[in-house]
């Protein structure tokens, strides 16, 4: 196992430390290392957790395209405007965590464009990590580990992370603000935590185009610009379908309520995107005006909007006061 891994697994139970053995308060083992640690074993989920982890054991989200390596997938992520962003914002050898990673491709672009860095995404689906394994394995990453684990009980030292990615995840949860405050718990001081969820403006146009397709049976191209692309691979277009028109458990959230959530967690707002911009870049606060103001240009957008009505936000937990102003989030 990692030694940098292993230094940042603690007792879900008691907080204690693995690194020394088998937690001196309830006796609970760090789970065997190896190509995944496995955080729950044979327990498996329960209620909204147990859907979601079934549903993307079938349909594993984002999915890989045939003869996808580490070439293709750089090239494929430096072309996302956020995964670029986001790959500038983290320093070289920084600790990251990616909370409901899928298949890790975006864990994975950022371990292999940062080899110092120590990558570690978690997800509750095996089908989705049987497929981050098999990519790891033929991209030969050596700095991204896997986890098997529930953002609500996840085996890893809280305050430990750097930057902490959870996008596209908390609208999927039972107590979507109670997952925000999990995810929150994990970003260490002067760290960041970039969220991604479904906007509740944002995410009023796909509704409309979800009515029509379970009206008509299936989905209207027309009406989605994901499907509207000409290159979309048969395998990413069927996971996209399933995605999008057939999760079953599902929230939007107003960005008002987020950052509530977020500040009682004791993380501060940095920026939204949109609109476009660095993800170091600090926008002035979002007052209600401004509020007002970016959901409108999120509902506007809905119609050409390829996330569907997806908005994040960065927050910060302040620095300790001996390091504030270290630079510690640019490379």
């Amino acid at each position: 196992m990692n030694a940098r891994l292993l230094a940042l697994l603690c007792c879900p139970d008691c907080g204690a430390s693995w690194a020394d053995g088998p937690c001196r308060a309830c006796g609970r083992r760090a789970p065997a290392g190896g190509e995944l640690l496995d955080c729950l074993g044979d327990d498996a989920p329960v209620g909204a957790g147990a859907t979601v982890g079934a549903f993307y054991d079938e349909r594993p989200f984002p999915g890989y395209g045939v003869g996808d390596d580490a070439l293709t997938l750089l090239d494929r992520c430096a072309a996302v405007p956020f995964a670029r962003a986001l790959d500038d914002a983290i320093p070289a050898a920084a600790t990251v965590l990616d909370l409901g990673c899928g298949t890790a491709q975006l864990a994975a672009f950022l371990a292999l464009r940062g080899r110092r860095r120590l990558v570690v995404g978690c997800d509750l689906s095996r089908g989705a990590l049987a497929a981050a394994l098999a990519f790891r394995r033929r991209a030969g990453i050596d700095n991204l580990e896997l986890a098997r684990a529930d953002l609500f009980r996840t085996p890893l030292r809280r305050l430990a992370f750097d930057w902490v990615v959870c996008r596209g995840v908390v609208h999927h949860t039972a107590d979507p603000f109670a997952a925000i405050a999990a995810a929150a718990a994990f970003v260490a001081p002067g760290g960041r935590l970039v969220l991604g969820w479904y906007d509740r403006f944002g995410r009023a146009v796909h509704r409309v185009r979800s009515r029509c397709a379970r009206w008509r049976g299936r989905p209207i191209d027309v009406l989605d610009p994901v499907l509207r692309r000409t290159d979309l691979a048969p395998e990413k277009r069927a996971a996209w379908i399933a995605d999008q028109y057939r999760h079953p458990v599902e929230t939007s959230l107003g960005l008002g309520a987020v950052l509530r959530t977020a500040a009682g967690a004791g993380l501060a707002f940095v920026r939204t995107l949109p609109p476009a911009g660095a993800l170091d870049e600090r926008a002035r606060a979002p007052t209600p005006a401004r509020r007002a103001a970016l959901a409108l240009r999120m509902l506007l957008r809905g119609v050409t909007d390829p996330d569907a009505g997806l908005i994040v936000a960065v927050l910060e937990r302040a620095p300790p006061l001996a390091t504030a102003g270290d630079g510690r989030h640019r490379s």
